[in-house]
């Protein structure tokens, strides 16, 4: 049988009927498997997500809740923190495609002190772009990478938390998410911080799972808030790691984009 040493995190917020589905076949795909623990950690405003998890665990399953929401970061750092085996795995409720073959071919891709991300995929199968650099000057006059085209690991500068998984040491060394980041570019900024201490963040394309994506943002805001609200994010990530005319210049670009693009 095959080891996963593995404790996979996962965060919810509303979106009971999704839950419901991810719950199901996440538990069909570890039946093969014993060393693993699933941790979820509910945002949840109404008790309906916390209530059908809790009446559907098992051995394996830990439940903790905040109706406070203090945001993704924070609940994901909960979890981390909680988790007792060597690899942590952070993956969303929408992520879809998991099977215990799948499971083997992640565990066996990965490799101690890195974070690796998988491609991820719209639910129609086409590819969806969640990977790539961070905010910088380079990357906004430069030719963006087509991922889509890659068909073997290659490093990156940053992926989105739907689907990272680490271990342990990575994670004392690069640290927890930023709460500064109540819910987008928490992940940009922790890749950053990992490829400045000369960890691997890697894309590896051969795994494939199904991200349908925006999950709870999607019953909460409109389209022009949520892009806002990213840009916000973006705007923390900018003055954090920026500075001088790099820093400024940043972000005046930052606000011509939330001007542009959700207000005119």
């Amino acid at each position: 049988m095959n080891q996963l040493n593995l404790s996979i995190c996962i965060v919810t917020y509303e979106s009971l009927d999704l839950v419901k589905t991810f719950h199901r076949e996440l538990n069909e795909s570890l039946n093969a498997f014993f060393d693993y623990e699933i941790l979820y950690f509910d945002n949840s405003q109404s008790d309906l997500v916390f209530d059908f998890l809790s009446n559907n665990s098992n051995e394996h399953q830990k439940l903790y809740r905040d109706k406070r929401n203090m945001g993704f970061s924070y609940a994901n750092n909960q979890l981390i923190l909680k988790s007792r085996y060597e690899k942590i795995l952070l993956l969303n409720p929408d992520v879809f495609g998991l099977t215990a073959k799948k499971w083997v071919d992640i565990v066996d891709a990965y490799k101690a002190e890195t974070a690796m991300f998988v491609r991820l995929l719209n639910p129609d199968y086409s590819f969806q772009n969640c990977i790539g650099e961070v905010t910088s000057w380079k990357r906004t006059i430069t030719k963006n990478v087509d991922y889509s085209l890659i068909n073997s690991e290659v490093r990156i500068g940053m992926g989105i938390m739907a689907f990272m998984l680490a271990d342990k040491n990575t994670f004392s060394k690069v640290g927890i998410l930023d709460c500064s980041y109540a819910l987008y570019s928490e992940d940009m900024d922790w890749c950053y911080r990992a490829n400045k201490l000369g960890i691997s963040v890697i894309y590896n394309p051969k795994i494939e799972l199904i991200h349908i994506g925006g999950g709870s943002a999607k019953s909460k805001w409109s389209e022009r808030v949520t892009l806002r609200k990213k840009y916000l994010a973006e705007r923390i990530f900018i003055r954090k790691h920026y500075s001088g005319v790099n820093r400024y210049s940043l972000l005046i670009l930052n606000y011509m984009k939330i001007l542009l693009k959700t207000v005119v």
